[in-house]
């Protein structure tokens, strides 16, 4: 639910400070630090991928955010979703982190993904590529996400029936996704989890 703490878990459970790191920021949430390093945050598209492509040329870690200072749309998703496909590197020394914020908000689908998003989703491990998808209920967002995913990091939920909804798509169990307050995650690798709290 809003304000449970999921770009907390984002930027403390994910993100290394060697990590190559391109953000869609729709909200400006990522400003500042994120691991340590200086957030570069663009507002055209062009520059961000630019700076994207020359980070990519490097083994350096980098924080790189598109933020499109006005209201977000499909379009630009898609958009950043296609520069971060086009990044991808099966043989690159480091992985792209491809961090997608409000994807809810950005997508108009409960099926398959569709556009580069799908295919960051379906196929991006396969040329480097890690997504981090952040939302607030899973049956807004395309079912590709929770498929496909290796983690899966739930956190408190306004309503009950987002809880068994989780159940049935990770077997984590709903009574224990019922308990969780503010911060408090369940992290999901495989089909093993563990509890846990985020501390800043």
């Amino acid at each position: 639910m809003s304000g449970c703490g999921k770009t907390s878990a984002a930027k403390k459970l994910f993100i290394k400070p060697t990590d190559q790191v391109a953000i869609f920021d729709p909200l400006n949430d990522y400003e500042g630090k994120l691991a340590g390093r200086v957030v570069r945050s663009y507002s055209n598209l062009r520059d961000f991928a630019a700076a994207v492509i020359a980070g990519r040329k490097t083994k350096q870690g980098f924080k790189i955010a598109y933020y499109p200072k006005r209201e977000t749309t499909e379009e630009d998703f898609d958009k950043f979703c296609s520069i971060a496909w086009g990044a991808g590197d099966g043989k690159h020394a480091k992985p792209l982190k491809v961090i997608c914020e409000e994807v809810a908000e950005h997508s108009n689908t409960a099926g398959k993904a569709t556009g580069y998003h799908g295919k960051l989703l379906r196929l991006g491990r396969k040329y480097g590529i890690h997504t981090i998808n952040m939302f607030q209920r899973g049956q807004e967002v395309s079912k590709t996400i929770i498929d496909n995913c290796q983690f899966a990091c739930v956190m408190m939920q306004k309503a009950d029936d987002s809880a068994h909804y989780i159940q049935r798509k990770t077997g984590i169990y709903s009574r224990d996704i019922i308990t969780l307050e503010k911060l408090e995650y369940i992290l999901q690798d495989g089909k093993k989890w563990r509890k846990g709290k985020i501390i800043w």
